[in-house]
């Protein structure tokens, strides 16, 4: 009897990241796959991305529909409290054997939470790793501790995931799925990637990407504010404007994204790429600006400079194509200019990506589909740390 895998996608930022793995999990011989789909898949602000996920995996995707009616603390907790109702009840329905989510964000929660009194495993991709500046980094160890098998992108993650408590059978350390992609992905011609949105290959292109910092989102304003004034101290470029992810604050960049694309000539703006468009425009663009994950991990696989700014990835490994600056427009300007710059990108052209080699969506499923599916994997036990103990006088408190 098939194995049924389940695979949760609640956005365009897991989506392309579990798509190399959702391929190989629907080719896996003794395997079933299931897509529970939620989220902002169903936003119109973020693209409907529902769509593209179907027209792939057609019959294979469960919807599990989710009003997002804004991005307030209120808001993103009444969108929580609907999700975890919304999962239970597709669970109820169509309980996979075990159960795969990714990463950190608000909206996995919920899934993680819904699962725990069905006893579902759970197996949770990218944990271990830390991002400063956004409530994820919480959210992202309160997974692991809810998860059942572990999947870490490096030995570095693999190492703080065991620190947490975690048996270490439990740990696999595999390298990022979303490079997989990489590895069969047909690269389009400049010409045609540009033409699609009336930019013009001969010209520098940035690309920008930029989200909320959630542990002080009450400054996202003045945040952009000062960013976009930065990007007019660089008029030598085009500039991409890709939609912010529904975090709080996220109606603010919006809405500056928007004026500022429409005023400066060679500006475009578009809520979702989808991850096979945004792999091309890595592959030809001139640099990457913002915050995003994608300029961590996978910008260096394309030898692709990144401006990344403020605190939202601070915490993980950052190759050497990655300048990190400050909120500062003068800065952001000096480094934006920086990787633009010839001579930087020469530099790079011995990178190799930290995040892993593009073949760890096997490795993945063939782990799913060899975990004995008994008791012994959702009874967890937890690992003290034999290290010098705490005090209630801890010197290293802030």
């Amino acid at each position: 009897m098939a194995r049924v895998i389940g695979v949760v996608t609640t956005a365009r930022s897991d989506y392309g990241p579990l798509l190399p793995l959702l391929r190989v999990l629907r080719e896996f011989a003794g395997v079933r796959l299931k897509i529970y789909a939620g989220g902002t898949h169903f936003s119109s602000i973020n693209g409907f991305s529902i769509d593209e996920v179907e027209t792939e995996f057609g019959d294979c995707v469960i919807r599990v529909p989710c009003e997002i009616n804004g991005d307030d603390p209120v808001d993103l907790t009444r969108t929580m409290a609907q999700s975890l109702a919304g999962y239970g009840l597709a669970f109820a329905a169509a309980r996979p054997d075990i159960l795969v989510v990714l990463g950190d964000r608000y909206d996995m929660i919920p899934v993680v939470l819904a699962a725990l009194p069905f006893n579902i495993p759970v197996a949770h991709l990218s944990g271990g790793e830390v991002t400063e500046g956004v409530i994820d980094d919480a959210i992202r160890h309160a997974v692991t501790k809810l998860s059942h098998l572990h999947f870490a992108t490096a030995e570095t993650f693999g190492q703080r995931i065991a620190q947490l408590g975690e048996e270490a059978w439990r740990i696999h350390v595999v390298g990022e799925p979303g490079l997989d992609l990489f590895q069969t992905m047909e690269r389009l011609p400049k010409g045609e990637v540009y033409g699609e949105f009336g930019l013009d290959p001969q010209l520098p292109l940035s690309l920008f990407t930029y989200h909320p910092e959630t542990i002080g989102f009450e400054d996202v304003s003045a945040s952009i504010a000062e960013i976009l004034a930065g990007a007019n101290l660089v008029p030598d470029t085009q500039i991409l404007f890709t939609h912010p992810n529904s975090d709080t604050g996220s109606s603010h960049i919006l809405t500056a994204i928007r004026a500022y694309a429409h005023a400066r000539q060679g500006c475009r703006i578009v809520p979702s790429l989808g991850k096979q468009r945004y792999f091309q425009f890595l592959g030809h663009c001139d640099c990457l600006v913002g915050n995003s994950s994608s300029g961590i991990i996978e910008a260096a696989t394309f030898g692709v400079p990144v401006v990344n700014i403020g605190t939202r990835q601070a915490g993980r490994i950052e190759p050497r194509n990655v300048i990190t600056v400050p909120t500062q427009r003068d800065v952001i300007a000096d480094a934006w200019r920086t990787a633009l710059s010839p001579a930087f990108r020469a530099d790079l052209g011995d990178l190799e990506n930290p995040y892993g080699d593009g073949r760890s969506s096997v490795r993945i499923a063939e782990i799913l589909a060899k975990a004995p599916l008994s008791r012994d994997l959702v009874r967890k036990k937890f690992v003290d740390q034999r290290s010098k103990g705490l005090t209630a006088n801890n010197d290293n408190r802030p």
